[in-house]
Formats: structure tokens, sequence, C-alpha cells
């Protein structure tokens, strides 16, 4: 049997790829088995590599012996560490240069270059050149020269980017030649519509020449008639016509436009008070006033209650402008039709608004009519037209039966409170002699409603007053006191 050659200064079997690839004696392996427990018990001290680092000798041996193709002599742990180059990742602003060349033009073809074009930078397939009828592999002429090529490191989120290597300023370009495209159109539409006015003013013109050339010839004819001076276009039987429409309404929407950009509608602003006019909120900064709803800019109630309504005024509430002008008249309209409708008649208001007035114009004469000749005959047969009399003004406004009591300021102190509003069922229902209804008193110990009289809380309970009351407090003191313990009870029942 050969034997085995004697093994490397301080090597160990886990981390020598020649000691283990040579064959070892029984002896040989018991030494080295040895020596690894020892230096995994701390007796002796860890083995170390070339570099002067402690090997851990708790590392298995399939990472810490080498393969044996890396020939390495010395113990140590570097065939673990990653010989791959360490390449900085590139960020966001770095870019791949593309269209720059890398020098000039070579006259003779190279091995491995573009069969098309002849660049050694790329290949057939990805050349973007022409495709030639005969290469540049076997021509050797126009040989392109080589693209500047910068390999970049990406991580994992930079190789899934979709807009990496895109630049900013392409898309500020691209913005850029659409306003000059919005621009171009707004100007187009601009002078499009100036045309038109200028044909609708060269129209107006010969409609009123027109017009003037017919009342002349009338004056002429007749010896009689009025020249008349107006500013309207209308035609002669009094109706306007649609061209003259078009323009009334385009001249009630200048003012409207609220900010608009050139190619979006034109919008109107509900509710806009003038500039110089004091906002409805600030008439009266009482945080108890008039509530004003900042989204709908409405204040129902009169911020001042001390005045009253109409121009000289000021504002008084959105509830007196509904109830003022012809909204009550609308109002007492709609209702008709609502009540013609479920009478049977036909009538819609919104498609036919003068019928449905003319209906209810002729019904409020008749019912007037038949309302006075039912009184009248009325009066005549039992009298009392003295009593249908109203009363005087004075006495209708000066005396009232609400007690309302003024400070010296004129701000009501006492009366003319708002009225509550009352739920829709029973309230104050006393029973079962109770003085206080049910849920007026609440149980802190028991979590439970009840009765405040006598403290009961079981619904429908017969009422025991102050008596009952008292009765429950006695009990809740009792069974909140201690429980008197076995010794002192034994010492109230001995004898003194």
């Amino acid at each position: 049997r050969r034997a085995a050659p004697p093994p490397h200064s301080g090597a160990s079997p886990r981390c020598s790829s020649t000691m283990s690839a040579a064959v070892k004696s029984s002896d040989d392996r018991r030494r080295a088995r040895e020596l690894e427990e020892a230096r995994k018990a701390g007796t002796i001290p860890a083995e170390r590599d070339a570099e002067g680092n402690e090997i851990n000798p708790h590392i298995p041996q399939f990472m810490a012996q080498a393969p044996w193709y890396l020939n390495q002599d010395q113990p140590g742990l570097g065939h673990q560490r990653n010989l791959k180059e360490q390449r900085p990742v590139a960020t966001v602003t770095d870019f791949r240069p593309r269209g720059l060349k890398a020098g000039p033009a070579l006259s003779v073809y190279r091995k491995g270059a573009c069969q098309n074009c002849g660049a050694v930078t790329h290949i057939a397939r990805d050349c973007v050149e022409r495709p030639r009828k005969k290469g540049a592999k076997y021509s050797g002429k126009d040989i392109k020269p080589d693209e500047v090529s910068v390999e970049l490191a990406y991580d994992y989120a930079g190789k899934r980017d979709h807009w990496q290597q895109f630049d900013p300023s392409a898309h500020m370009a691209m913005i850029r030649a659409h306003e000059r495209e919005a621009e171009t159109r707004r100007k187009a539409a601009q002078q499009r519509k100036m045309g038109e006015l200028a044909a609708k003013e060269q129209q107006r013109d010969r409609r009123q020449k027109k017009k003037e050339g017919t009342l002349k010839g009338a004056d002429g004819a007749d010896g009689s008639g009025t020249d008349t001076d107006t500013d309207t276009d209308a035609s002669g039987d009094g109706k306007v016509s649609d061209e003259e429409r078009v323009a009334e309404t385009e001249q009630l929407s200048i003012g409207q436009d609220v900010k608009a950009p050139a190619g979006r509608a034109k919008s109107s602003v509900r509710n806009l008070r003038i500039r110089e006019d004091t906002a409805k909120y600030l008439l009266n900064l009482d945080v108890s006033s008039a509530y004003y709803d900042p989204k709908t800019r409405a204040m129902r109630e009169n911020p001042l209650p001390g005045h009253g309504g109409g121009e000289e005024d000021g504002f008084a509430g959105d509830n007196f402008q509904r109830a003022s002008g012809d909204a009550a008249k609308l109002a007492a309209l709609q209702m008709y039709e609502l009540e013609a409708f479920d009478k049977g008649q036909n009538m819609q208001m919104n498609a036919d608004p003068t019928t449905v007035e003319m209906m209810n114009r002729i019904y409020r004469e008749k019912k007037a009519k038949l309302k006075d000749t039912r009184s009248n005959k009325i009066l005549d047969k039992y009298g009392g037209q003295q009593h249908l009399e109203p009363p005087p003004k004075e006495l209708l406004f000066a005396q009232t039966e609400n007690y309302v009591e003024y400070d010296r300021s004129g701000g009501v102190v006492q009366g003319q409170e708002k009225v509550v509003a009352r739920s829709k069922y029973e309230e104050d229902v006393l029973s079962h002699n109770h003085v206080e209804i049910w849920g007026s008193y609440f149980d802190r110990a028991t979590f439970r409603w009840g009765y405040a009289d006598d403290h009961s809380t079981l619904r429908n309970s017969y009422s025991t007053g102050a008596a009952g009351r008292r009765a429950r407090e006695m009990a809740a003191a009792a069974l909140k006191a201690p429980a008197p313990t076995h010794a002192a009870v034994a010492g109230q029942a001995a004898p003194g």
C-alpha cells in the first residue's frame, strides 16, 4: 500500500482541496478529526487563512472546502466571495448615449461585424441601416463607424422601468407644439367668428336700408307717414327674426365667461352679487343670527329681525324674496295645475304655460263671481254687512296678544321665541300615579332608565312617591356596605 503524503502545515481537512484529494491514512484522519473537535471546543486557536483572518470551525465542509478546479493551496473562504465586478447601479439621471460615433469609419471589414453596414457594435439582425443588396461583408465599401456603447448596471426596479432612458425635454417640446396648434386654432376660430359678425352686420345694414327705402316710398305715395327711428332691427310686421335672437343671445352671454380657456364651453355663475354691496353673511355678525349656507350661498331667515323687507330696508332673507313678486303666483299656478290634473284635465305647465294661465284666470274669475253671488244672497237674506268690514289698520298693527320685551338698544329680550318642533309621538304622558314621565331618571349603578319621582326602574310600576325613593336609597346603601365577618357576628350574639 502506498503511504500518504505528509499533511500541509497548518492546513485543515475542511479548507484544503489538496489534502482532501490525497489519500489519507486512518491515523491522519483521526488526528484531523481530533484537531477539528479541539478547535470547535475552543481549546486551541482557530485556523487562519492567507489574509490572517480566523476561519470559523463550525462552518460545514461543503462550504469550507474549495472545489478541485480552483487549485487553492492555502486554507480560506476566498472561493465563497463574489468574484464578479461590482459596478455602480444606474440612477434615473444616467442615460445611455444614442447616435454617438466611437471614431472614424474603417476601410476594412472586420470579422464578427454587421454584415450589412460593417459596424462591430451590433449584428445584422439589429442593424437600423437600409438593407443593402450586397452587404459590407462582401462588398467592403461604405463601412459605417462604430457606435458608442455604454453598459449600465440596473437593479430589479431599473430593469423593469418602462420610463428609463426618457428625456423630459422631449415631452416639453411636444407640449409647446400642442400649444402652438391650439393658438392657431383659436386665432382661426376668432377670425371665423369675426367674419360671421361682419356678415350679420352687413345683412342688418341692408335690411335697415331696405326698410328706410320702403318708408320713403310710402311717404311719397301717400303724402302722410311718420319717420320712426328705432334701435331694434325688427321687421315691419313686428316679429323678431332668428338671426336677431342669436345676436341678442350673444350680447347676453357677454360677461358670463368665467376664466374659460380656449376650447372649453362657457359657464355662468348664479347668486353673484355686486362687489360694492355688503355680503349677506356680514349684515349680522352674531353667531345665533340667521344661518348662512356657504355651499348654496343661501340665508333663509332675516339676518336683521328688527327690520322689515323691501329695497329700502336691504336684504330680508331668501324666504322673503321667495314670498314676494311672482313667486306666490307661480306656486298658486302649480297648485292649480296639480288639482286640475287630479280632476281629469290634461294640462302641462312646462309644455303649454299660456293655456294653463288662461284656464286659471277663467277659473279664478268664475270662483270670485260665484262667491260674490252666494255672499250677496246670504247678506240680503240675513243681513250683517257691517260685520264683514275689516277693522282699521291702527287696530290691526298696533296691538297683539304676543308679549315681547325689548332692551334699551331695541333688541328682543323675551318673547317671539322660535317654535320648538314637537314629535309626532305622544309626549308628557303620566301614568300609574307618577308625576314624572318614564325616562326622566337614569340609575348609574344599574344603567337603567326610570321615574324621577320615586327612582323606580321598573316600567309601568305604581308610584310610591318620596317614601319609595328613600327605601330604594337605603337598600342601595346597604348593598354597598361591607359584609360583617364571622367574628363580629359571634361577638354581637354573645352575652355581655
